[in-house]
């Protein structure tokens, strides 16, 4: 009886001992191969996840970089606009009358940048002129020059405080105000029967003090290259639909309408 336990025992381990093994039997091939392509499928997937994240993140990044550099371009050259002709009146002294030349500019033709000139008087240690000079005399001009540096795409301005400014030179002159503009444009609404209303909009008026606005329009240019699909249109500051160039750079023009306060009336 004692011995026919020891030989059940003894099956037994047998038994355990080929469960134990079979289970210790390694991954076939075929096995290894298919995990191998699950795992290649699941990094495809997250690549594929990745790569669109980040190309989102870069168009909306670029994008709200180019209106940050609209709006900026349109508030720099609205303000000075908007202050053309402004007669500072001293406490001791009656004068009404502007003695500079308010507002100048010229055409540059199409596909060319125009240039804008801009003066009005300022008060001492408060007004400064584009550069961040101060006015150091109340009533003193101040004179700013606007243009482009079309090669660096480069929005730039010369400021000058004088009794009797000069006249800017040919662009590019000046200080960087702001990069990745490609295009300036800009048009005059002129009066041409003094009843204090713009009559026309032309790129070059015949006389500057008829000049009561100016529309403007400024062409921003993306930071980064590669971001929009090849074959990507975008509308310059013509309106007209343009094909964008080989760097896939995100474009986009801004415009506005500037009156120049010191201009307009109450009464005609």
């Amino acid at each position: 009886m004692k011995k026919a336990c020891t030989t059940s025992a003894g099956a037994l381990r047998t038994r355990l001992s080929g469960s134990i093994i079979r289970y210790q039997v390694g991954f076939s091939l075929i096995e290894m191969m298919i995990a191998m392509a699950l795992g290649l499928l699941l990094l495809l997937v997250i690549s594929t996840v990745f790569v669109s994240s980040r190309q989102t993140f870069r168009e909306q990044e670029d994008n709200a970089r180019i209106q940050e550099n609209g709006r900026f371009a349109l508030e720099i050259l609205g303000r000075s606009i908007k202050q053309a002709g402004h007669v500072e009146v001293p406490f001791n002294d009656f004068k009404v009358a502007f003695e500079g030349t308010a507002i100048t500019g010229t055409n540059g033709g199409t596909g060319v940048a125009d240039t804008l000139t801009i003066q009005y008087e300022g008060v001492a240690n408060v007004d400064q002129d584009c550069e961040g000079a101060l006015v150091d005399v109340t009533g003193r001009l101040i004179q700013n020059h606007f243009n482009l540096d079309a090669v660096n795409a480069e929005l730039q301005c010369t400021g000058v405080i004088s009794d009797t400014p000069a006249a800017p030179g040919a662009p590019p002159t000046g200080s960087v105000l702001l990069e990745n503009v490609e295009d300036l444009q800009l048009l005059y609404g002129v009066d041409t029967d003094a009843n204090q209303s713009v009559d026309q909009y032309v790129a070059s008026p015949a006389d500057w003090n008829q000049v009561l606005a100016v529309r403007l329009c400024v062409l921003v240019r993306s930071d980064k290259t590669n971001i929009v699909p090849a074959g990507t249109n975008y509308f310059d500051c013509t309106n007209t639909s343009v094909a964008n160039a080989a760097d896939r750079r995100m474009r986009r023009a801004f415009s506005a309408t500037y009156n120049l306060r010191n201009r307009i009336h109450s009464l005609p």
